[in-house]
């Protein structure tokens, strides 16, 4: 098996680990903060891909030798980063703001803050002084074909779990689009009562995104 191909299956491994325990603590924060059970994230499955792609990125650029100091910093400005990107190409692609750090103090914009940016900065530590060579560890447990066999098989049910939850977003987009009327808080209710009609799907993401903000463009 080629080196660099197993590099990918383990990077990939580390992504849907990653995301499935980001998926684990956004349930329990949000359980504990609203006191209800909710499928976090805007995929069908158990991921929060940002997740996923913060420690991968974080996997890839920090080494274990480096200073704990070193390490939060590029991990706080790496965790950051991503999560300023995504929020905001996700706003300006489906016109929908997705999370909201306006009401918490040090924040950009409403899209990070300085205590999300401290968890970033934690969580590098973590990943790479404690978990990953845990996981590095199991990994090599397993036979490489039968560890890539499983990756791929688990691969494809992401990318096809990405194809439906993108499409559900797409129609959120139209629906969004087909019943704007002004800009005022109370058409936004308006749009969340109508998408929550649409279909299971709809219901799920709002759900997993209760605080969701929709982007009003243009004339009325």
């Amino acid at each position: 098996m080629p080196e660099f191909f197993y590099r990918f299956i383990v990077l990939s491994a580390l992504f849907l680990v990653y995301s499935f325990i980001g998926w684990i603590i956004e349930v329990i924060y949000t359980l504990f903060m609203e006191k209800k059970l909710i499928n976090r994230g805007f995929l069908i499955g158990p991921l929060v891909p940002i997740w996923g792609t913060g420690a991968v990125l974080i996997t890839l650029i920090l080494r274990p030798q480096d200073s704990l100091f070193n390490m939060a910093i590029s991990s706080a400005f790496i965790g950051s980063f991503l999560e300023y990107v995504v929020n905001y190409l996700m706003e300006k692609i489906f016109k929908v703001r997705w999370w909201d750090y306006s009401k918490l103090p040090f924040n950009i914009n409403g899209r990070v803050c300085l205590t999300s940016s401290c968890f970033f900065g934690l969580g590098g530590i973590l990943i790479v002084k404690i978990i990953n060579p845990k996981l590095f560890y199991l990994f090599n447990i397993f036979d490489r074909n039968v560890f890539s066999i499983i990756m791929m098989i688990l691969i494809l049910l992401t990318l096809i779990d990405f194809c439906i939850s993108f499409n559900i977003i797409n129609k959120l987009k139209i629906s969004v689009d087909s019943v704007r009327k002004d800009y005022t808080e109370e058409i936004s209710k308006k749009v969340r009562g109508v998408l929550m009609n649409k279909s299971l799907g709809f219901k799920r993401l709002l759900k997993a995104f209760p605080n969701i903000k929709l982007s009003f463009k243009g004339k009325k």
